[in-house]
């Protein structure tokens, strides 16, 4: 074939990558056409349960009157109000609180008997919510670390397909005036999501593996970090330091030497009980637990090496005793202080 033949499929082949071009850019637009406008409603469609019911909640917290650590539990007293369409449905009815402390001292307040009709058709509802509430509290950094005191709500009877919550436009708000004695208070925050119940209660008229949206109110608090080192860690800084100061009496001195280590030992136990009075029994150690821990072990090591000083002095060698408790001094000193750096840089990281 000629160079004719061969320009002619040149031709025929650059016109079939135009009108494919020209097909697939066809198509784009027109998928692109059908596609959302926005990433704000594609992010509104995803997790909405089709032809559920929308009930919007919001909260005021009005005081936190206390933390109680060996219960895992607080006292608030809150505000919840919510608004929904259609006369039909009373979410209020069926509104449960899923951690309670003490159900019988759990007291749900309405601020009005029936619910209140909006400009915008939807009706309004408010509950006073004033008890005890349980939270699961994490003690592993304690005297350090956030706890986040948690209310959780729900709708008893109807799944997530069927009525869904969703946040006010400002959904939380906090008394400026609410304080916790003990710690900081962070920003609280509000959030919706839904709870997957691995099985049907018992009931043969539902499903398993049931679905419910849930709303969480958590409130973050605190410890002061210098008011608590100061109140919590000075003290046991100071006894180990008095205990150090075994070192400097003199090696012949043996009942005097026992007796100061014997008396920090002491401290550090009754000091360790009453800071650790307060927080349930787990399974598991907190930090304040191993830094006394590390006390414990530096005072005893003091006490056995000032006994095998004492010995060596009494045999005629109180010049190197005395050169031997200098040394120890300051690798007992090192140690206890490198060791406490490493557990609170290990359990506040």
């Amino acid at each position: 074939m000629g160079p004719t033949g061969t320009h002619a499929r040149r031709l025929i082949a650059a016109t079939l990558l135009v009108i494919g071009f020209t097909a697939c850019f066809a198509v784009a637009d027109a998928v692109a056409a059908d596609l959302p406008s926005g990433p704000g409603v594609i992010a509104t469609e995803i997790g909405k349960e089709p032809g559920a019911r929308e009930v919007v909640v919001g909260t005021y917290i009005e005081n936190i009157q206390g933390l109680d650590l060996a219960t895992n539990s607080f006292m608030a007293d809150l505000y919840v109000w919510m608004r929904w369409q259609g006369a039909d449905l009373a979410p209020y009815q069926s509104l449960e609180v899923m951690n309670p402390y003490e159900t019988w001292a759990l007291v749900g307040t309405p601020l009005t008997e029936e619910p209140v009709p909006q400009p915008d058709g939807s009706f309004y509802y408010a509950i006073r919510y004033q008890g005890a509430f349980n939270t699961a509290l994490q003690l592993a950094q304690f005297p350090f670390g956030e706890q986040n005191l948690q209310v959780q709500l729900e709708d008893q009877r109807s799944e997530a397909d069927q009525l869904t919550y969703v946040l006010d436009t400002n959904p939380i708000a906090i008394d400026p005036q609410v304080t916790v004695p003990g710690y900081d208070i962070g920003q609280p925050s509000i959030t919706v999501e839904d709870i997957h119940y691995s099985s049907s209660f018992g009931d043969l008229t539902n499903r398993e593996n049931d679905i419910y949206s849930r709303v969480t109110i958590t409130v973050p608090v605190t410890h002061p970090f210098l008011a608590t080192s100061v109140k919590v860690l000075l003290p046991i800084l100071l006894v180990v330091a008095t205990a150090s100061l075994i070192f400097h009496v003199p090696p012949g001195l043996i009942e005097a030497r026992i007796g100061l280590g014997i008396t920090a030992l002491l401290t550090l136990v009754a000091m360790q009980w009453s800071a650790l009075s307060d927080l349930p029994d787990g399974g598991y150690l907190v930090m304040l637990d191993v830094l006394y821990i590390i006390s414990f072990l530096f005072v005893l090591t003091t006490l056995i090496q000032t006994l095998a000083t004492s010995w060596k002095a009494r045999t005629g060698g109180e010049a190197s005793a005395i050169r031997a408790d200098e040394r120890m001094m300051y690798i007992d000193l090192s140690a206890y202080i490198g060791l406490s750096a490493l557990v609170m840089w290990l359990y506040l990281r």
